[in-house]
């Protein structure tokens, strides 16, 4: 395997234990998840997102991006109590408090803010997907990212 996919697997591991056997952690490439896959719930998934060199002077610096995403279905709007607008909402909002959890992980001393993981270290954290407009409209799936930027300690 890469280097870049054992950051992936180790933080898949971590996030498995830091959000509980309740909450499925998934290692991906794409998303293809279908509704009956989200009906009990929410995914996490974690993917290999890029790398990047640096040649600069001094030491070349190798950065790899992890994204990780929440993926999640729209209610059915026949099973809906209220509109199917605020259905909507509730539900999206839902899968973004999960994702500001795993963020959380990173800021502010948490469990992951200075965790070595393969031999890699954060640097940065952004939102790679607000969300999957696209999937959303085509089927209901929810799909939105963070990437965060590990650089290799063999680097430094």
């Amino acid at each position: 395997m890469s280097r870049a996919s054992d950051v992936r697997d180790a933080l898949a591991t971590e996030l498995r234990t830091l959000l509980g056997p309740d909450q499925p952690v998934d290692r991906f490439i794409v998303p293809r998840f279908k509704r009956e896959e989200l009906v009990d719930g929410p995914r996490v998934v974690v993917r290999v997102g890029g790398r990047q060199l640096s040649m600069e002077d001094g030491p070349d610096t190798t950065e790899v991006s992890i994204e990780v995403g929440v993926v999640g279905v729209l209610p059915d709007a026949a099973n809906v109590e209220t509109t199917f607008a605020e259905a909507e909402i509730e539900a999206c909002d839902s899968y973004d408090e999960l994702l500001e959890t795993i963020i959380a992980f990173w800021m502010n001393d948490g469990p992951l803010a200075y965790a070595g993981i393969a031999d890699h270290f954060p640097v940065a954290i952004e939102q790679a997907i607000q969300f999957d407009a696209s999937k959303l409209y085509s089927e209901g799936v929810y799909l939105t990212m963070i990437r965060i930027t590990y650089r290799d300690s063999e680097d430094e």
